[in-house]
């Protein structure tokens, strides 16, 4: 009987005419509140999520936080610093000095190349008087542009392959193997020199590069864990009920291996960004202010200016630590046997 026939039983109404009452609390008659079922249903629903939120730092580990409190400050410096700089990327920074004629007054200008750290020049310029800073701030833009965008199709493109090798299996699954086998087997820095000589050098052929590059060893993982939860009991029953493959692919593996294709996405942004770097730095990726360019420009300057070759490789070394270290958080985060202590 449910709780409104219950009160009108008691108040001697009939059931049929009585209304629901609202969804709030109801009260005894010694004057007590009786909580609703749906507001502890919120209630509870709340407190699970403020319990899962107060619990990543626990499961992420603290080297996890490092990584992911660095990714964060290098995003709101790609999002917000070529805003908040004074200067272009490729705006030349003049300097006034005194005119060495004793009888003009008026100051001269002169470019300020490879000039020290000051306080409207924190890195100093380079040998082309270009503000350092703001060079090291706009190629943030295309590191995480390239890192993100190659690993977004990269491991969308190897967690398709990976799921139907893994779940179709027999010929379809060797087929799949020999073509990733042979394209592992291949150095990826040979892979990216063929795909250089595709066309002019530009951000989305290096984009398309990595991708490719990081879709075979998604598609390894993938299929690992594709195997490992096929042969599940609700594989099964789901199979049973007459389930067709694309629904058992979609509905039944993918939520099940959400965990490994998260890692391998933050993993493949920070080996991208170096990839990149690498590729900018034999003069082979993207131009204009890419970390790589600033690295490669600086290294005549090593002697007199280390600071060219420096800034910019601080900035990788410090970005791909972070994606490094947080992809490392949440892998241990999905795996609890792999946390220390």
């Amino acid at each position: 009987m449910t709780r409104w026939a219950l009160e009108a039983k008691r108040v001697g109404a009939e059931p049929m005419h009585r209304t629901p009452p609202s969804r709030t609390p109801s009260s005894r008659p010694g004057g007590s509140a009786i909580p609703d079922t749906w507001d502890l249903g919120l209630r509870d629903e709340r407190m699970a999520w403020v319990a899962g939120l107060r619990s990543i730092p626990r499961r992420v580990g603290l080297l996890g936080m490092i990584g992911v409190a660095l990714v964060v400050l290098v995003g709101l410096v790609a999002l917000l610093g070529p805003g908040l700089s004074p200067y272009g990327k490729d705006d030349v920074v003049w300097v006034d000095v005194e005119s060495p004629d004793s009888d003009s007054p008026s100051a001269a200008r002169r470019l300020a190349i490879l000039a020290g750290p000051s306080l409207s020049h924190p890195l100093g310029t380079d040998n082309l008087s270009r503000d350092l800073m703001t060079r090291v701030i706009h190629g943030s833009r295309i590191a995480l542009i390239v890192g993100f965008g190659a690993a977004l199709m990269g491991t969308a493109v190897g967690a398709l392959i990976g799921i139907v090798s893994g779940y179709f299996g027999g010929i379809v699954d060797i087929a799949i193997q020999r073509v990733v086998d042979s394209i592992i087997a291949m150095p990826g820095i040979v892979i990216l020199l063929l795909f250089t000589q595709i066309g002019e050098r530009s951000l989305t052929l290096t984009v398309t590069a990595l991708g490719f590059l990081g879709t075979v060893s998604a598609a390894r993982v993938v299929r690992a864990a594709t195997l490992s939860v096929r042969g599940e009991v609700y594989m099964e029953a789901a199979r049973s009920t007459g389930a067709s493959d694309l629904r058992m692919m979609v509905r039944h593996i993918l939520p099940n291996i959400v965990a490994p294709i998260v890692v391998i996405f933050s993993i493949a942004v920070g080996t991208n960004i170096l990839a990149e770097s690498g590729l900018a730095f034999l003069n082979l990726g993207v131009p204009g202010p890419s970390w790589g360019n600033m690295v490669s420009e600086g290294r005549a300057f090593l002697d007199s200016k280390p600071m060219m070759s420096l800034a910019a490789g601080g900035a990788i070394t410090m970005t791909v630590l972070g994606f490094n270290l947080a992809g490392d958080g949440i892998r241990d985060g999905f795996d609890p046997t792999r946390r220390s202590g």
